[in-house]
């Protein structure tokens, strides 16, 4: 994103945090759980696919900053809903 704007990566980084109080870091692992909550919802899907549909390389990881934002595991998740 940095270099899409023409800004140094560490100034973004400033930036994003100061305005949104978020690191550039956090807002991405939001957005990008976000986005797996309705493909758990809304698809037949495999987690493990929904994670590298996100943006993930790991499964593991993935299943992490899920619990860590909402509490409860994609597993779980879907089967809720």
């Amino acid at each position: 994103m940095a270099d899409y704007l023409g800004l140094n990566k560490c100034y973004f980084c400033q930036l994003f945090k100061r305005e949104t109080g978020k690191t550039y870091s956090q807002f991405l692992n939001e957005l990008r759980i976000e986005k797996s909550k309705e493909l758990l919802e809304n698809t037949n899907l495999s987690i493990l696919d929904i994670a590298l549909t996100v943006g993930y390389n790991n499964q593991n990881y993935y299943s992490m900053a899920f619990k860590k934002l909402t509490g409860t595991t994609p597993k779980n998740y879907k089967n809720r809903n």
